[in-house]
């Protein structure tokens, strides 16, 4: 699959009817060729198709997603032993610690031989985990599930984790409503609560780190573990936790030019700085549930206008 992203703020574009990428966050636009442009949008179609499925009471399954594989590419790496590894993928990306692809059942992070330490770090981040005696809520499916560690011939190292169902990288659903939004800032106010519990810093909580199930309003943290330290360690001043400040930024972001529809309470809770810890900033996002959105309701499917 062929990705763009955009110059000024970093977020993914797409493919306007005109032949022109938007960027869904910020509304930049940029230009590219007719051969460019034809792979682009056949997987943009595919991926639309999909997204509509969201909107089918019985599409809960994960029948709908074997229509993108027809996009799906392929590459090769080799363990440091020899042996082959294929991997068939839908979709690729690259932050500043390596490479991820995301394949049928696994999320594959590639850490070149300069950056086995962010390997390392990740491994170090995801162990250091705990969660609360009685795991009610499950908070423990909203982290990365290593499935296998493999040093590559070329010195680098891939981690395997697994992938559920239906599970995607935020940035790949462009701008949401605010009602979808909530529900992924939700999660993320759990997740935070959890790195609360552990006394860890993820410190790149962001649209491509969090990956949503939009068909049971899921979400899993599943990048940018190489940025973790343990709490007390300051990287934001007047002593803010960075992981509420990521949090409010990529609601920011994934609203974008659905921004002005947000209701109030929501505009001015990422407008504000968090509270003291995570535990009291989910109570005040609690107050902005019940007064900007009426209390908690499920929002079947997902504005897909935009999506292209």
């Amino acid at each position: 699959m062929l990705s763009f992203k955009c110059r000024n703020c970093g977020g993914e574009m797409s493919v306007d009817p005109d032949g022109s990428l938007v960027c869904e966050y910020c509304g930049s636009k940029e230009f590219f060729d007719d051969s460019e442009l034809i792979r682009y949008r056949a997987f943009r179609k595919q991926m639309l198709d999909y997204l509509k499925g969201v909107h089918d009471e019985k599409a809960e399954g994960g029948h709908n997603e074997e229509m993108l594989w027809g996009s799906a590419e392929e590459v090769r790496f080799e363990t440091a032993g020899g042996d082959p590894v294929n991997i068939r993928y839908l979709y690729s990306f690259e932050d500043d610690a390596g490479k991820v692809f995301l394949t049928r059942k696994n999320a594959i992070f590639i850490y070149g031989k300069d950056k086995k330490v962010h390997a390392e770090k990740v491994l170090w981040s995801i162990g250091g985990l705990s969660f609360p005696p009685a795991d009610m809520k499950g908070l423990a499916d909203c982290f990365p599930n290593l499935i296998g560690k493999y040093d590559l011939s070329d010195g680098g190292v891939m981690l395997v984790f697994s992938r559920p169902e239906n599970l995607f990288p935020l940035s790949m659903f462009g701008s949401l409503t605010p009602e979808h939004a909530a529900w992924v800032v939700s999660r993320l106010e759990n997740i935070c609560c959890v790195l609360k519990y552990s006394e860890l810093v993820h410190g790149g909580i962001s649209e491509h780190s969090v990956w949503i199930n939009p068909f049971i309003h899921h979400a899993v943290l599943m990048g940018h573990w190489h940025s973790a330290v343990k709490s007390g360690i300051a990287r934001v001043k007047d002593g803010e936790d960075e992981d509420l400040i990521c949090l409010r930024k990529t609601a920011e972001r994934i609203l974008g030019m659905h921004k002005n529809e947000a209701p109030q309470a929501m505009l001015e809770f990422l407008k504000d700085k968090p509270a003291s810890d995570a535990y009291l900033d989910f109570e005040k996002w609690d107050e902005v549930i019940d007064k900007g959105f009426g209390g908690r309701r499920f929002a079947k499917g997902l504005t897909i206008d935009r999506i292209r």
